[in-house]
């Protein structure tokens, strides 16, 4: 069995697989909630990544910014902006020793690798010499246990200074390709519409609403997009979209008002766009009703972070938004209840679509 990798060893992981020494939070953290996606919700993750972060600092591992303006103080504890890679100094005998490579990896050729790379295209030109080229494509893990004995060996490798480099190709070196969870699709109806929620019971009550809907013709399908989970598993739409024929021409989604659940959508959209898909837009009609709710204390967010993050909401709701962020509150979805959202979407309200996705506007009092 494989040992489950801390949280310190993630980020270093990410930290190393890093193409420049200095590498911005943001993308520390993306590893951590790609490991775990569980720490995104949860309300001790910063002083999880803190502590960390502080792990590999002590150990000589990285350096953090010294000067406070390069520090986020929205919350408690603090985090930096960035943090940057300490490479340790290894004498000449350590490094592994030059040698010939194949053609595929003739980018290589003078190069002084470290051991950790020496390993990886020893393997792979190995891989590549017994005519690997021609394998069949298969999923980046079975590649990793074929070369390694580890199938969580190359993970987080699209994210290093080969790849993002452009020298070292999944596809073409590997013979590879990346398999994130898929997006758990439920297909109501014919119309060409998806609408993504993020939690459970928000989702189950869409579920009993739209598959008791009287006019078939206006539904569509149903995703749960499982928090953070929906910025990998959107990418695996394209291919569910070619099994079933299914076309669409938008994407809705539906998620908790605070920062997290903003920012994850935000990085979504732009992986959905990447994919050939439509960009997530907001399910407006949702969105104001959930904006009318009660509201959870939370963490302060700076009106800057806020007005980034809510700029996604089209501008009635993202001034709403940006209001409930700098004033240390969020609305989860949980707190428009069953009752509430059958009285938001009700056939007599008119078409499904325009319910879902038009801002009504100050149509009444707060749901209870």
């Amino acid at each position: 069995m494989t040992t489950p990798r801390t949280l310190d060893k993630i980020l270093l992981d990410r930290l190393n697989a890093h193409p420049r020494k200095r590498i911005p939070f943001d993308d520390l953290a993306d590893a951590a909630y790609t490991s775990n996606p569980a720490l995104l919700t949860a309300p001790e993750r910063r002083q999880l990544l803190a502590e960390a972060l502080a792990v590999l600092r002590d150990t000589g591992a990285l350096k953090l910014p010294v000067t406070r303006k390069f520090w986020d103080h929205t919350a408690l504890p603090p985090l930096p902006q960035w943090a940057e890679r300490i490479d340790p100094p290894r004498p000449a005998t350590s490094r592994p020793p030059t040698r010939s490579w194949v053609a595929e990896l003739s980018f290589l050729d003078g190069l002084r690798l470290s051991p950790h790379d020496h390993h990886l295209f020893t393997r792979l030109n190995a891989f590549l010499l017994a005519d690997g080229a021609g394998s069949e494509l298969v999923p980046l893990r079975d590649r990793a246990f074929e070369l390694f004995g580890d199938e969580k060996h190359l993970d987080g490798i699209h994210d290093s200074k080969w790849v993002l480099g452009g020298f070292l190709s999944i596809k073409d070196h590997l013979r590879a390709y990346l398999t994130p969870e898929p997006l758990n699709i439920i297909e109501l109806g014919p119309a060409p519409w998806l609408l993504i929620v993020e939690n459970t019971a928000a989702f189950d009550n869409l579920r009993r609403i739209l598959r008791n809907w009287p006019h078939r013709h206006e539904v569509g399908w149903l995703a749960f997009g499982d928090g953070d989970r929906v910025a990998s598993s959107i990418t695996t739409l394209p291919e569910r979209l070619a099994e079933t024929g299914q076309s669409l021409t938008e994407i809705l989604y539906y998620g908790d008002l605070d920062y997290d659940g903003l920012h994850c959508v935000i990085l979504a959209s732009q992986r959905s766009v990447s994919v050939g898909l439509p960009p997530l837009t907001p399910a407006n009609g949702l969105y104001a009703a959930l904006l009318k709710c009660a509201r959870r204390t939370s963490a302060v967010v700076t009106p800057e972070a806020a007005h980034n993050v809510s700029a996604w909401l089209p501008s009635p709701l993202a001034v709403d938004a940006i209001g409930i962020l700098t004033s240390g509150t969020v609305v989860r979805q949980e707190a428009l209840l069953l009752t509430a959202l059958r009285k938001v979407l009700a056939p007599t309200n008119g078409a499904l679509r325009q319910q879902l996705a038009t801002d009504p506007g100050d149509a009444g009092p707060p749901y209870n």
